[in-house]
């Protein structure tokens, strides 16, 4: 206010003059004047808003304000959503759990367990390797040629390789690695596939591979991991398979090797992968991985529900749903078959082909699928799958026919009913122990009363070890003219699938009058003892044939003994022909016309019956994410995304 202002209105008081209308017109106009230079109210003005409005005008305003409020925040979150991508970030841990134990951390053995498979691929590199799509992609490969008669390969390889230790990585390595798989004395079960070949240093970074003769995939053989000569070259070949390393190992794959805890008997509890930080290639986004091993499939769920591990990969089918919903589950599909591979040396019941036949039309596939697997799987009929050079839809296969199959088996086998099956078995059993009661007779202290008693307590042996094998749902029994019983074992790995499914057949066969016995082995003995020895009438069990659908190692005579996988002991000039000219012609058309004859043969000859394709589910926390396998060629080709695995994520500007 002016000093002007101020001596007049004192002036205007002392005078006693009353101000007239004008001059309070005058005094608000000027007021609201003065107030119009500010564009918003303060915020003492604002506080007395509520003085002057009405209660409409103050829920209008209410109103307003809050949709103001959240159109905001609406246009806001809606530019940052457009905006911006929520990315993976570098960080984060996870666990799985096994079943069994590492032993051979090595490409050279590996193929020899699934634990020993899984965890090789992380931490060796190939030369290639099957990528996402089932396509194989070059690794420590910079480049390859072939010859024109497709017998040799040179293979470039990376110069900016390096070892988990650091060291580098060059031709010498490879070689070494292939002329190990070549040395008897080293024991490799891949040595079969390099047999014949000859390899040789180029220069540093070239290698060659030369072949006797072409061998349409043999590309797809050099995806083994290369092992450090540098770290192996002190070792003899026969004491390869002692060396620590093969449990503590160096590799140039995305994961080295970290810390392991043992139990108190020496097993080993856990395992530990970190992040190789020479890696070539993009790096993973976890930096841990960890592995807990478990005697059974039972424990290791038990571990996924309490949230012990993240994941669990081929859960059984007979599982119920883990019931949580931290879980999401991927199906993998592979490509193999579950068989039953007849051992005709051991059982001479199975040398006649009727007998054999009967055994595959007395099978309900369906059946099979829906209760051992509960339908995750499809039916097969020959070695060679869909989707695979040489698939053979038209080929002639054994049709589900129980009545079949019986008239089959009445030809040589006399039906008999259960309890004179009883007493045939009885008086079978009772003769072998004739040696037994003898002895006892001979001795001078044993009186009759003893004699009896003993003879009793074999006779009730016998009956109790004979009524336990007899089952309600069998309404017959077989014996041939010498009384033999028909009498078969059906010997599998101990897991749910293949119990289940050995157990069924088992009730199939049993309706068509054939004891069936079902022997359930452990995972860690069929490699080490069943397959060794081939030490089995029937063996029940899966093979995984790779996405080159070559029977050879599965089917050719010269695979007949361990560690050959021709598990039926097969052996037929004529298909061994074809699976050798197969092998060395390139055209794809003769190549399936060669393998369809193949199947020809295995059709008449029925060395095993094939059953069913399985697909499989790996479990993981819902929180781990990136994972896109789908169709494999190997279960440890689930990990063949992992290095786009990721746990933590971040946000980041759209470009």
């Amino acid at each position: 206010m002016s000093w002007h202002t101020y001596l007049s209105r004192l002036k205007t008081r002392f005078s006693g003059k009353k101000r007239s209308h004008s001059d309070y017109n005058s005094l608000d106009q000027r007021l609201v004047k003065n107030t119009q230079e500010r564009l918003f109210p303060s915020w003492s003005q604002l506080k007395y808003l509520n003085h002057f409005l009405s209660k409409a005008e103050k829920r209008l305003l209410t109103v307003s304000s809050t949709a103001s409020i959240l159109a905001i925040l609406f246009l806001t979150g809606f530019f940052l959503y457009n905006h911006l991508d929520r990315i993976p970030k570098d960080g984060g841990e996870y666990s799985e759990a096994m079943i069994g134990q590492p032993k051979y951390i090595n490409p050279l053995f590996a193929s020899l367990t699934e634990v020993d498979t899984d965890l090789t691929s992380l931490i060796y590199a190939g030369l290639f390797r099957y990528n996402k799509d089932r396509v194989l992609t070059p690794e420590l490969a910079a480049s390859f040629t072939v010859s024109d008669d497709k017998k040799t390969y040179d293979i470039t390889l990376r110069k900016d390789v390096r070892w988990s230790d650091g060291q580098e990585f060059t031709a010498n390595d490879v070689i070494y690695t292939f002329e190990h798989i070549q040395n008897p004395e080293v024991g490799s079960p891949l040595l079969s596939a390099f047999q014949g070949v000859k390899i040789e240093k180029v220069d540093t970074h070239i290698v060659r591979f030369t072949l006797k003769e072409p061998f349409a995939p043999f590309i797809e053989s050099l995806a083994v991991g290369i092992i450090p000569e540098h770290i192996w070259g002190e070792f003899p070949p026969s004491g390869i398979r002692l060396a620590k390393n093969n449990i503590q190992p160096v590799g140039a794959g995305a994961w080295q090797f970290n810390k392991l805890l043992k139990d108190e008997a020496g097993n080993i509890q856990s395992y530990q992968l970190t992040r190789n930080e020479n890696y070539f290639e993009k790096k993973p986004y976890l930096k841990t991985l960890n592995f807990k091993f478990f005697n059974d499939y039972d424990q290791a769920i038990e571990a996924v529900r309490n949230h012990t591990v993240s994941a669990l990969s081929f859960v059984p089918h007979q599982t119920t749903r883990l019931g949580s919903q931290n879980l999401t589950s991927y199906t993998l599909h592979l490509p193999q078959y579950t068989a039953l591979f007849f051992n005709q040396e051991q059982a001479s019941s199975l040398k006649n082909s009727e007998v054999r036949s009967a055994l595959g039309q007395a099978i309900d596939k369906t059946s099979l699928i829906h209760e051992a697997l509960r339908d995750y799987g499809e039916t097969v009929d020959a070695p060679i799958l869909k989707g695979s050079l040489g698939y053979y839809p038209e080929l002639s296969k054994l049709t589900f026919n129980t009545d079949s199959a019986n008239s089959l088996l009445d030809k040589k086998w006399t039906r008999i009913e259960p309890e004179d099956y009883f007493k045939l078995r009885f008086e079978t059993i009772l003769k072998s122990y004739e040696g037994e009661l003898d002895t006892l007779k001979k001795v001078a202290s044993t009186t009759p009363e003893k004699i009896v008693e003993g003879q009793q307590k074999i006779e009730t042996q016998i009956t109790e070890s004979i009524r336990k094998q007899m089952t309600a749902d069998q309404p017959f029994y077989r014996h041939d003219k010498d009384k033999k019983i028909l009498s078969l074992t059906i010997t599998t790995v101990d897991s749910p699938e293949y119990v289940k499914t050995a157990e069924l057949i088992s009730k199939m066969w049993n309706k068509i009058g054939i004891q069936t016995n079902v022997q359930a082995v452990n995972r860690f003995e069929i490699g080490r003892e069943l397959l060794k020895k081939r030490s089995y009438d029937i063996l029940l069990y899966g093979e995984i044939v790779g996405s080159d659908p070559d029977p050879f190692p599965f089917w050719h005579s010269s695979q007949v003994d361990y560690p050959g996988l021709n598990l039926a002991m097969f052996a037929d000039r004529n298909a061994d022909k074809l699976l050798e000219e197969a092998r060395i012609t390139i055209d794809s058309k003769k190549r399936a016309d060669l393998y369809k004859k193949f199947q020809d043969i295995l059709a008449k000859e029925l060395p095993a019956i094939f059953l069913y394709s399985p697909t499989h589910t790996f479990v993981v926390n819902r929180n781990i994410k990136g994972i896109t396998a789908n169709r494999i060629n190997a279960p440890s080709d689930r990990y063949s995304d992992i290095a786009n695995w990721y746990l933590k994520t971040k946000l980041k500007w759209k470009t």
